[in-house]
């Protein structure tokens, strides 16, 4: 059965498939409208789980290139370290060795004082005490002879001898029983061993 539609001139009759058919394209229609927004709502969820997951493989990414630049980062720092550990051991000995003979220079009772501190650490023992020092240094220590006999054993002989085989700033005390190298130059050298010693441990 028909339908009878108005129109501007007058009534009409659409046949009842021409109806049907109208309704059905609507419906394909409208079945075609929710099948692209489905498949466009699908299209946008695989859009962002893909941002999702190159931003997190990215981020890890980039984590591991940190890590692995850190780790570069402190072996090169180790490395710099290593290389010149024997620069700064050259140039502390040598501030050392200037400190002391300016010192020296300016305080001439250094010296005695340098000397006490030898006799100090090697004990002497026996009757007698013989203490060389570097000529420019002997008048220092020989002032202050009768202060540095206390440090010898007691009734033993003080000697001051002025020699030219040690060096400014330091001394050599033999005894009897032996000889001890109060020397600059031996204890920076000993001062050397033991930071070279420190740094490559």
């Amino acid at each position: 059965m028909g339908r009878v539609t108005h129109g501007g001139g007058g009534g009409r009759v659409v046949p009842a498939e021409a109806l049907d058919a109208r309704a059905e394209a609507a419906a394909v229609r409208a079945a075609a409208r929710a099948q692209a927004a489905a498949i466009s709502a699908q299209a946008e969820a695989t859009r962002d789980a893909a941002v999702r997951a190159g931003y997190e493989q990215g981020r890890a990414q980039a984590a591991a290139e940190l890590a692995a630049l850190l780790v570069e980062g402190r072996a090169q720092a180790e490395r710099l370290r290593e290389a010149s550990a024997p620069t700064v051991i050259a140039l502390a000995l040598k501030m050392a060795e200037q400190i002391v003979g300016r010192a020296v220079t300016l305080a001439p009772d250094v010296m005695a004082d340098i000397v006490g501190a030898a006799l100090a650490a090697c004990r002497p023992r026996g009757d007698w005490v013989r203490v060389r020092v570097h000529p420019d240094d002997a008048a220092a220590v020989t002032a202050r002879r009768d202060a540095l006999a206390a440090r010898a054993p007691r009734g033993a002989a003080l000697e001051v001898v002025a020699d030219e085989s040690v060096g400014r700033a330091g001394c050599v005390i033999e005894t009897a029983f032996g000889r001890v190298d109060a020397r600059l130059e031996t204890q920076l050298a000993a001062l050397e061993r033991a930071l070279t010693e420190q740094t490559n441990a």
